[in-house]
């Protein structure tokens, strides 16, 4: 039939034809111009934004409480690598902007004595006139892996979370151990332990106990009890984001070789081990239950990586303490969000509910008055929407310097307008309406992040120096083998946790 006036099939001597693809490449290259022109204008209006202080957090170094009076301290352990130090400027700079109360502090291990001068440095002048509540504890290496008779063999940088956590909690500013007892201190500050690769959206609290705010973790094909939830951190009732690891902690290690026949951790029944255990940051716990669970941690760690030498022995590790130590923890799937493709066990459900035109803009801003939104994302995938992409490996260790350029930043529209993404290979991925909405709400929120961190950054302390171009992009700048075989194994690895909840 007739495609335009005059254009048909049946034009005989092939002009219809002709003209018809120079129409169809004259719209397409309009339809690029105008996506260009609007790429350029919102560029431009980012730029400016970025360069203006309205709206600029604030702090209240008062507020080391949340609405419940409960006491908040924020803990995340570190090497002393530039890979994690961009991260951990980035999530001191989303907890100021999502106003996270408490203290926030980095447990960095393991740096030789002139790494650790320049990282108290660079935290002295960059990132305590954020916040007097937040701050930084170094510890000893502890990720060396020992044999029976102390001889080192290899390393497994996961140790330094347990490790690094206990030598907080008893040496910490603030935190310590009562000489006379061996008990903490400040037993009822409320600890909560995430990892430096998580960026604030809200806040983490105490308090459970609006539904909204909630999504709990159920077993798969059953609903959540919530006659025997818990509502508030407080003794005896730590919590913990679900994982998708079942009773892998349990099935994948010889227990009773770690812990003895007699253990609690092997007197639960599988459905109650599946209920309490399997979890992951973010952790909470009142000091003296997070102290219990560090020690076990602590104790069983080596034993379990000995036997399970993968990346998720140290997870295993932290819920074989607290089993053995018979504390169950609330799994609350609403902490956080990571892996785009989960079918349950994250806090999608909420993100999901978000229309499409508006997911990106929204993510980029996010308001939980509005829509209800996880705590934090837990950027260790990769996520894009069209050409924009975002990965972790993939972001210069110096984007927080005035000569780095920021971001290019998704339309607020993307999700609407992009049922597609490009990975850094040059590949392009088609789509489904679900995980096109997750992978803008993902990408626009952290690369949203990253631009406002350096902008803040750059305002502070760059001057007319900053380098305001909008022009970095994960699609852009190929990785080295090296760096994509290290992220490969990790995504490989972290697809296990995937195994309960897809």
């Amino acid at each position: 039939g007739s495609i335009r006036g005059g254009d048909t099939a049946g034009d005989g001597d092939g002009d219809g034809i002709k003209s018809r693809v120079d129409r169809a490449l004259l719209d397409a290259a309009h339809g690029q111009r105008k996506e260009a022109v609007d790429a350029a204008l919102h560029a431009a209006s980012a730029a400016s934004a970025y360069r203006s202080s309205a709206g600029e957090p604030t702090d209240d170094p008062t507020r080391l409480t949340d609405h419940l009076g409960s006491r908040l301290h924020v803990v995340f352990s570190t090497d002393c690598g530039t890979f994690q130090h961009w991260q951990s400027y980035l999530l001191f700079y989303s907890a100021l902007r999502a106003g996270q109360p408490g203290r926030v502090t980095r447990i960095a291990s393991g740096c030789e004595d002139a790494e650790e001068a320049e990282a108290q440095r660079w935290f002295e002048e960059h990132v305590r006139p954020m916040s007097a509540r937040f701050g930084v504890h170094f510890t000893p290496h502890f990720s060396k892996v020992k044999d029976e008779n102390g001889e080192e063999h290899g390393d497994y940088k996961f140790f330094n979370k347990p490790f690094g956590l206990r030598h907080w909690l008893e040496h910490g500013e603030g935190m310590g151990l009562d000489e006379s007892t061996g008990q903490m201190r400040d037993e009822d500050v409320v600890v909560i332990l995430i990892d430096p690769d998580m960026l604030f959206l809200r806040p983490i609290t105490s308090d459970y106990s609006n539904d909204r705010d909630v999504v709990l973790g159920a077993l798969p094909g059953k609903d959540a009890a919530k006659g025997n939830r818990y509502m508030k951190v407080e003794k005896g009732k730590p919590f913990g984001q679900t994982y998708g690891f079942g009773n892998q902690w349990r099935n994948n290690v010889d227990v009773s070789k770690i812990v003895g026949d007699d253990s609690p951790a092997l007197k639960v029944s599988d459905e109650f081990a599946r209920l309490h255990y399997p979890v992951g940051p973010p952790y909470l716990a009142v000091a003296s239950d997070m102290h219990t669970i560090a020690v076990g941690w602590t104790d069983v760690v080596p034993d379990v990586h000995k036997q399970y030498p993968n990346l998720l022995a140290e997870m295993f590790g932290f819920c074989l303490a607290a089993a053995h130590n018979e504390l169950p923890h609330q799994r609350l799937d609403s902490l956080m969000v990571s892996a785009v493709d989960m079918g349950g066990g994250e806090g999608w459900e909420m993100v999901d509910k978000i229309p499409a035109e508006e997911v990106c803009g929204f993510a980029a801003h996010a308001d939980h008055s509005k829509y209800a939104i996880p705590n934090v994302v837990h950027f260790c995938q990769r996520y894009g929407t069209g050409k924009y992409f975002f990965a972790k490996r993939k972001v210069p260790h110096d984007i927080f310097t005035c000569e780095s350029p920021l971001m290019l930043l998704p339309p607020p529209d993307s999700a609407a307008k992009y049922d597609y993404r490009i990975s850094p290979d040059g590949k392009k991925q088609e789509l489904d309406p679900v995980r096109k909405i997750r992978e803008a709400f993902a990408a626009c929120s952290v690369i949203q992040a990253v631009n406002e961190a350096s902008a803040y950054f750059k305002r502070k302390h760059c001057g007319d120096k900053a380098n305001w171009d909008i022009k970095l992009n994960g699609s852009d700048k190929g990785m080295t083998q090296a760096e994509i075989d290290a992220e490969e194994e990790e995504l490989r690895q972290r697809d296990q946790l995937k195994s309960e909840t897809r």
